[in-house]
Formats: C-alpha cells, sequence, structure tokens
C-alpha cells in the first residue's frame, strides 16, 4: 500500500513503558503502513533493533513471559560508580532472542540514539556489535552503566534526542512517526510557582525518614537490614527500586526519585523543543503513564496501549499518507 513512500518510525524513550512500541509497530502493519527506517533512543531502540531485524515476533513473546522473577534475573547488579545496574545480561539475553549479532545484518536501515557523557554531542550508532549499539542508547544515567564504544563513553540518547525524528529523516523517511511514550503523564513546567517560605520551613520540619530505597534518612541498622533485604530476595528488591521510581511527592524524595523526577523533566522539555524544530508528520501517543520505569512484566498491557494508540489515530494515518502519496505524484 505504501510502497512509494519511505515511512519512518521514531521511537522514543520510556523503560517499561516500551513494551507500547512492539504494540504500535503490530497495529502500523495492520493498516499496510508497516515503517521501511527505523530509529530508536532507549528502550525504542531496543525494540526498534528487534523490528529491523524482522523478530518483533520473537521479541514479544520473550516480553511477555516475564515475571518479576525474570527481571531480576536479568539484573547484574553493579555498586561501581557509573551505575546500580551493569546491563551486559539483559542486553546479551535479548540478543540471543532476537539472532542477530551486528546491525548490519538488519533487514532494515536502522540507527540508535546515544549519548556522549563527556561531551553532550548526540551520537547515531549505526553499525557495530548489536548487543553494545543498543545497550548504549539504553544506559539510563546513574542506572545503568554507560557504555564505552571506540573512545567515548556513551549514556541513554533521550538526554539529547528523546523522539529521534531528525534521525529518521537522515535515514530518508518521507513520512515520520514519532511514538511519545510520555504524552500520557502530567506536563511538566508550564508555569512558574511561588512558594510561601513559612510554608517550605513547616514541612521541611516534618518527617523525613520515609523515603524508599537508599534515603539518607534511614538510620544504619534500617540500611543494614535495607541491604540484608535486597541480597536474600531478588523480587522485593525489584519492588522497592520499582517504587522508588514511583515517589508521589507524599514523601520526602529518595535519591532514585529525584534523579529519575529530574531527567524526565529534562527530557520532556527537549522533547518539546526538537519536536518543534522538526516536527514529525503523526505522532502516537500510548496510554502507559502508570506504568513505572521498571516495571517490564506489564509487558502484555503496554503492547494492548500501543495497539489502541494506533487504532486511534488511523484515520489521521491513512490522510497523511495519501497527502503525500497525492503530493508525490504531482511533483
Amino acid at each position: 500500500m505504501a510502497d512509494e513512500i519511505r515511512i519512518g518510525i521514531a521511537l522514543g524513550s520510556g523503560a517499561a513503558k516500551g513494551w507500547a512500541h512492539i504494540g504500535v509497530l503490530r497495529g502500523l502493519q495492520r493498516l499496510g503502513m508497516a515503517p521501511n527506517v527505523v530509529a530508536g533512543c532507549s528502550i525504542g531502540a531496543f525494540v526498534g533493533a528487534a523490528y529491523a531485524a524482522g523478530k518483533l515476533d520473537e521479541l514479544q513473546q520473550w516480553v511477555s513471559h516475564f515475571s518479576s522473577w525474570d527481571v531480576v534475573g536479568l539484573m547484574d547488579l553493579s555498586w561501581r560508580r557509573g551505575g546500580i545496574i551493569g546491563g551486559e545480561k539483559v542486553f546479551a539475553a535479548a540478543s540471543a532472542a532476537i539472532g542477530i549479532e551486528r546491525v548490519a545484518e538488519l533487514q532494515l536501515p536502522f540507527v540508535a540514539v546515544a549519548t556522549d557523557l563527556y561531551s553532550g554531542q548526540e551520537v547515531w550508532l549505526e553499525q557495530g556489535r548489536l548487543e553494545d549499539v543498543v545497550g548504549a542508547s539504553c544506559a539510563i544515567p546513574g542506572l545503568i552503566l554507560p557504555k564505552r564504544i571506540g573512545n567515548r563513553w556513551l549514556v541513554d540518547g533521550a538526554v539529547v534526542n528523546p523522539v529521534p525524528v531528525s534521525a529518521c529523516r537522515a535515514l530518508g523517511a518521507d513520512l515520520v512517526i514519532a511514538v511519545d511514550l510520555h504524552g500520557d503523564v502530567r506536563q511538566h513546567g508550564a508555569a512558574p510557582v511561588r512558594l510561601d517560605a513559612s510554608a517550605v520551613s513547616a514541612s521541611a520540619g516534618g518527617d523525613q525518614g520515609n523515603g524508599a530505597l537508599f534515603s539518607p534518612a534511614a538510620d544504619a541498622a534500617e540500611a543494614n537490614n535495607s541491604f540484608s533485604d535486597l541480597l536474600l530476595s531478588g523480587k522485593q528488591w525489584v519492588d522497592k527500586i520499582t517504587d522508588s521510581f514511583n515517589n508521589d511527592g507524599a514523601e520526602q524524595p529518595n535519591a532514585l526519585a529525584v534523579m529519575h523526577q529530574s531527567m524526565e523533566i529534562l527530557e520532556q522539555r527537549h522533547k518539546r523543543a526538537r519536536m518543534m524544530g522538526d516536527p514529525p508528520e503523526a505522532v502516537i501517543l500510548p496510554r502507559v503513564g502508570d506504568i513505572v520505569t521498571m516495571e517490564f512484566q506489564r509487558a502484555d498491557e503496554a503492547i494492548a496501549a500501543g495497539e489502541a494508540a494506533v487504532e486511534k489515530v488511523a484515520h489521521l494515518l491513512e490522510a497523511e499518507l495519501e497527502r503525500l502519496r497525492q503530493a508525490k505524484h504531482q511533483g
């Protein structure tokens, strides 16, 4: 149906929300609008690589059977300074599940976006070991260890380009469909808020010992017990990590919540600026706002949300495709 128009898909960042990308790709295939080129950032690079390899079925089968215990088994804890999770185990497992070793083996043009940790430069990864390329794009600062490729230390592409529309265009796409996994969550930074200093002082004097994992207010005995619990119960560890990312503002935020929320605010602002400068022809917004960063076991929900999001805008996608086709014929 769309052979004469090159359709590009820009798959955005979003950690566990990213399984929605699978549903989006499924929905587009059903519409006869299967993308010809793929650009991905973070989890978008993870799913995009599988799609570009022609292995979306294998990826969906793999992630749909995840449990909390499976997530634990894929986490290689690292207490080195660069991150809490090493990342090698999960990306090696994903590479094995997909069955592709190098980017050159992919069936479709593909680029993963990462960030040079020291220069801040946006880096497009189009060759090399697939495990390294995807691992670099997914290296969430402070959580997953940075990836060294060549003489660069690379981290999550979301730092510079959360939804890589520009990379999609560089691959030759005529119609770019952007998938924004954060369109369903609250919008940050609408207007400045003035706080009464007395209110700030009162809140500061309240209970500050309720933070979850890594709360600086926890006493030494509690910290030791928590560390023992982490070693003894992987599922409990994942639950605590999940809760840490899901801080609702009612309690003093812990270290992970501060890191995550700050990164998300910066990411949202940067994404809006990038997409205003280079707008896609269409945007798909899966309703995955309630899926927290580490809830990778909720794949079926996320995939269903991605499919539903495509159905919601199917008429717009088809209209845009027809407009481009007519413009191409007239030109």
